[in-house]
């Protein structure tokens, strides 16, 4: 039978993994190359200027899609992917009313449709211009993206 102590020591070494194992997550996904920061929400979409629903994540370039990947969580797997058949950028903006506190510092936000439904994403004007960049760069004849 495990002592008290024991069961502590176990149950604060699995603390420590599970929370060392979201920047390590976060590396492993990066490591590949074709990675960014950005925040990410998803239609239908509140009042200009209102800070909810955005979550923070981890952008990888693939050739035909970009994968999000939430930054909080254990998963493996992307919380979605936009491809870039059907991807249109609507129109940029800087974060304004609470968004600005909620996002990171010069961050900037695309409203964009993917597929039918309503995408913002934000991020630092880098990445922004590297994001457009990909999506003008679809292969020969696709004709897929507009940016405005």
């Amino acid at each position: 039978m495990l002592s008290a102590v024991e069961i502590l020591a176990v149950c604060f070494v699995i603390l420590c993994l599970s929370v060392a194992f979201i920047p390590m997550r976060r590396h492993l996904i990066r490591r590949g190359g074709g990675a960014f920061d950005c925040a990410v929400r998803f239609g239908p979409l509140p009042v200009l200027g209102d800070a909810s629903g955005w979550s923070f994540a981890v952008g990888r370039y693939r050739d035909l899609t970009v994968d999000l990947y939430r930054v909080f969580s254990y998963s493996p797997r992307p919380r979605t992917s936009l491809a870039r058949r059907g991807f249109d950028v609507v129109a940029r903006r800087d974060a304004a009313g609470e968004e600005g506190r909620t996002l990171l510092p010069g961050w900037a936000v695309l409203e964009c449709s993917a597929a039918g439904r309503v995408v913002e994403l934000a991020m630092s004007t880098e990445s922004m211009m590297a994001f457009l960049t990909w999506v003008e760069a679809a292969p020969p004849g696709w004709n897929i993206s507009r940016v405005s």
